[in-house]
C-alpha cells in the first residue's frame, strides 16, 4: 500500500475476550461467565475468567501495541463492570478502571477507540429478557450516559454495537452463543432491540460535539452452490440476513423483507414512531470480514429454506474455526457498502485469521499482505477507507471456540500468561516503520 499518513493502523480487542477479573472490584455476571459454566458449550471448555488478564497487564498490551508501531487502540467496556446489575447503582471501580486504560492509551501516543456493547450484556438483564425486552432499549440508552459523562472528553471515536447480527443470530437464534437461547421470534424480537437501542445511543453521544461515532458490521460474502433460480434466491435471503439487516434500517430503508419474507415478524414488536427512530446518520460505518458462504435452496429448513454447502465438500481448505478464509471480501465490502453513501467513510474495524497453535504464523503475514492490496484497490476506485485494525492483539478467548483458535499477532502462555510477539508482529513492525 502506498504510505498514506493519514491512513492509521490499530488494533481491536474486546473485554469478555480479554479482561479475566470476571468478579474482581464489583464487577457484575455477564451472560459470558454463565454461558462457559456450561463446558459442553465451550469446545476447548474453558472459560474467560482470566482470559488474557488485560485487567491487570493492560500497559504491557498498549506499550505492544505502541511497540509495533499501531495508532488506534480499539477496546469495548464491560457493561457488568459499569453497571453490575445491568442498570442501578454505577461501580466506581469500573468507571476507574477504564480511566485508567484511556489516559495510558494517551499517555503512550495511541488513539483510544470504546466500543460500547461487544456481547457480554449483564446476566441480571438477561433474567429479565435480555435483547428481546424492549425495555433494553432505556438500560442500553442509561449505560451509554454513562459512558459519555465519564469518557466522551477524552475519548473522540466510538463504536456503539460489535456485530449484532452474530450477536443476536448467535446468542438468541442458533443458541451456540451466551446467552444460548434458541427461536425464530427471539431472534426478531432481539433484532429489531438492538437497532433501536443502537439508534438511540448513537443520539446521547452525539450530544457532545467533535465525537465520531459509527457501528461495526459483520459481513459474509454469499455465493450460489448451483446455477439456478432456487440457488440464487437462496443467496438473496442469507445475504439479506447477513448483510443488509443491520445497516439498510438505519438508512431509512427499512427491513430487507422482500428478500427475506420472515422479517415481516418484526411488524408485531413495531411502535408507530420505530421506523423514524431506527433512521441513524453515522458518521463512519466499521466492516468486518472473514469468510465467504457457500448456499443452495433447502425447501425443508425452516424460515430460511437454504443450507450452507460446507468448504471441505467442496474440497476447500478451512482454517481452525472450520471457515473457509476470505480476505477477498474486504474488497468486495469495502466497494459495496462504500455505494450506500460515497461520503461515509469506512473502516476496516476488524480483521485477522484464525490459525491453530501449530501452523506457520507466515499464513497470518500472506493474509494480511493480502488485505493490504485489496484495500488498496478499493482505495484506487475512490472508496474513502480510513485506516486498518487488526483482530487482534493476544490471543484470547474466542467465544464457543474457545482458545483454540489463534487470531493475534502476539502469543500468550496460558498458564505464565506471558506475551511474545510473533513473525507476524514483527514483520507489521517493520512494515510500519518503512
Amino acid at each position: 500500500m502506498n504510505k498514506n499518513k493519514d491512513f492509521k493502523w490499530g488494533v481491536t480487542i474486546s473485554a469478555a475476550q480479554t479482561e479475566g477479573a470476571y468478579k474482581k472490584d464489583g464487577k457484575g455476571i455477564s451472560i459470558w461467565d454463565t454461558f462457559t459454566q456450561k463446558k459442553h458449550k465451550i469446545k476447548d471448555r474453558s472459560d474467560a475468567r482470566v482470559a488474557t488478564d488485560f485487567y491487570h497487564r493492560y500497559k504491557k498490551d498498549i506499550d505492544l501495541a505502541v511497540n509495533i508501531g499501531l495508532q488506534i487502540f480499539r477496546f469495548s467496556i464491560s457493561w457488568p463492570r459499569i453497571l453490575p446489575d445491568g442498570s442501578g447503582k454505577v461501580n466506581p471501580k469500573g468507571i476507574e478502571f477504564y480511566n485508567k486504560v484511556i489516559d495510558y492509551c494517551l499517555q503512550s501516543g495511541i488513539e483510544p477507540w470504546v466500543t460500547t456493547y461487544h456481547w457480554d450484556l449483564p446476566q441480571k438483564l438477561q433474567d429479565k429478557g435480555g435483547w428481546c425486552n424492549r425495555e433494553i432499549i432505556d438500560w442500553y440508552t442509561t449505560y451509554v450516559t454513562i459512558l459519555r459523562d465519564n469518557y466522551a472528553h477524552k475519548v473522540k471515536k466510538w463504536i456503539l454495537i460489535n456485530e449484532g447480527v452474530v450477536c443476536i443470530g448467535g446468542g438468541y437464534f442458533l443458541g451456540v452463543h451466551a446467552p444460548g437461547k434458541r427461536g425464530i421470534d427471539n431472534f426478531i424480537s432481539g433484532v429489531h432491540h438492538i437497532l433501536l437501542a443502537q439508534a438511540e445511543g448513537f443520539k446521547v453521544l452525539k450530544q457532545i460535539k467533535g465525537l465520531e461515532v459509527g457501528t461495526a458490521l459483520s459481513c459474509t460474502k454469499i455465493e450460489p452452490y448451483r446455477n439456478t433460480n432456487a440457488d440464487k434466491k437462496a443467496v438473496n435471503r442469507i445475504d439479506a440476513l447477513m448483510n443488509r439487516l443491520f445497516i439498510e434500517p438505519h438508512l431509512g430503508m427499512g427491513y430487507p423483507v422482500d428478500d427475506l419474507p420472515i422479517l415481516k415478524r418484526i411488524a408485531k414488536y413495531y411502535k408507530e414512531e420505530d421506523l423514524e427512530t431506527l433512521k441513524t446518520n453515522f458518521d463512519f460505518w466499521g466492516i468486518q470480514t472473514y469468510t465467504k458462504q457457500v448456499v443452495k435452496s433447502a425447501w425443508y429448513i425452516p424460515y430460511l429454506r437454504v443450507i450452507q454447502v460446507k468448504p471441505e465438500k467442496r474440497g476447500v481448505e478451512t482454517s481452525v474455526m472450520g471457515w473457509e478464509t476470505y480476505p477477498e471480501g474486504t474488497q468486495y465490502f469495502l466497494e459495496r457498502f462504500s455505494k450506500y453513501n460515497p461520503e461515509k467513510p469506512l473502516w476496516l474495524s476488524e480483521c485477522g485469521i484464525a490459525l491453530s497453535h501449530n501452523e506457520d504464523d507466515q499464513k497470518r503475514i500472506d493474509y494480511y499482505k493480502k488485505v493490504i492490496d485489496l484495500t488498496q484497490n478499493a482505495i484506487s476506485k475512490g472508496v474513502d477507507v480510513k485506516g486498518i485494525l487488526l483482530w487482534t492483539l493476544v490471543d484470547n478467548f474466542e467465544w464457543a471456540e474457545g482458545y483454540l483458535p489463534k487470531f493475534g499477532i502476539i502469543s500468550l502462555d496460558r498458564n505464565t500468561l506471558q506475551r511474545q510477539m510473533k513473525k507476524s508482529a514483527i514483520w507489521l513492525k517493520k512494515y510500519l516503520e518503512e
